[in-house]
């Protein structure tokens, strides 16, 4: 049987506060890979615009012919280089929508050492002026400049859609017990976004089941009923370490499902298909192994 919202706020008051009410699925809600590449491509198009900026300078008030289609090149390789270096630095984290990263002194240092290797690719020649540092003064400082504009209204942008709820995302856990209070606890704050979706579990009776304080909102047949029904986005599965062939049928089932599917890492990962190798993330402390990733 599907647990409905009354039935969750009765639970709730029942035990203490303890189940979260997930939101409405009629709330409009953006996907947050394609908000943080948005601003990759603005922050693209930024490093872009602030390496063209000192040759245009130059060929306007100078009269200097500048090689277009080298710096062109280059500005998009430069543009690409800083994108991965601030991708590789957490600097589009798409779980700090509340809080989307800025850090300006990281931003200045990639885009300096970026600059700084580029200057021995040809970018002086294409000036075809020997006023090199000029140059990389104005282009670092505009490519800086552009940089922390785009972020800048991205930062409060992104947290205030937060906020309204844009980037909601649902979490539910198979496995009752420490693992499920610890996601519970970590997702006690609503202006990140995240909410607790609830604790599922086909262990009902009491002497084979410690929730640790939770309302078990379901078996697994009701886990599957509601992310069929798009009430949740993303499933940890945090069942004991010994029960490995339980945690691998499970995963099975519920792999098949248009949710993102996670096990928790104290898990071998022979229990899951082999393929390539699998990514790993974390909600606050708990350690996930990726096991499938919603599109």
């Amino acid at each position: 049987m599907t647990t409905t919202h009354a039935e969750l706020h009765a639970a709730d008051a029942a035990h203490g506060g303890d189940v979260a009410v997930p939101p409405s699925k009629t709330t409009r809600r953006w996907s947050r890979k394609i908000a943080a590449d948005l601003v990759g491509l603005a922050d693209i198009c930024a490093v872009v615009m602030g390496f063209l900026l000192p040759a245009i300078i130059y060929n306007r008030a100078g009269g200097i012919v500048a090689d277009w289609q080298l710096l062109v090149q280059t500005g998009l390789a430069a543009a690409v280089i800083v994108h991965l270096l601030l991708r590789s630095n957490g600097m589009y984290a798409t779980e700090r929508m509340h809080d989307f990263p800025l850090f300006p002194g990281k931003l200045f240092a990639i885009v300096a050492v970026t600059m700084l290797g580029l200057m021995g690719l040809g970018v002086p020649h294409a000036i075809r002026d020997g006023q090199q540092w000029i140059w990389f003064t104005v282009a670092l400082s505009a490519s800086y400049t552009f940089l922390l504009f785009n972020r800048a209204f991205a930062h409060p942008f992104l947290g205030y859609m937060t906020r309204k709820g844009a980037f909601d995302e649902r979490i539910a856990v198979f496995g009752a017990g420490q693992i499920a209070r610890r996601v519970k606890e970590h997702l006690s704050v609503p202006e990140h976004g995240i909410h607790f979706a609830g604790v599922y579990d086909d262990r009902m009776d009491d002497d084979r089941l410690n929730p640790e304080g939770l309302a078990v909102a379901g078996r697994l047949e009701d886990l599957i009923r509601a992310a069929r029904n798009d009430e949740i986005d993303k499933i940890i599965i945090a069942l004991p370490q010994s029960a490995d062939q339980r945690i691998a049928s499970v995963a099975r089932k519920l792999e098949e499902l248009p949710v993102s599917l996670h096990i928790v890492t104290h898990i071998a990962s022979d229990l899951v298909d082999g393929g390539p190798a699998h990514n790993v993330s974390a909600v606050g402390s708990v350690g996930l192994l990726d096991v499938k990733k919603n599109p």
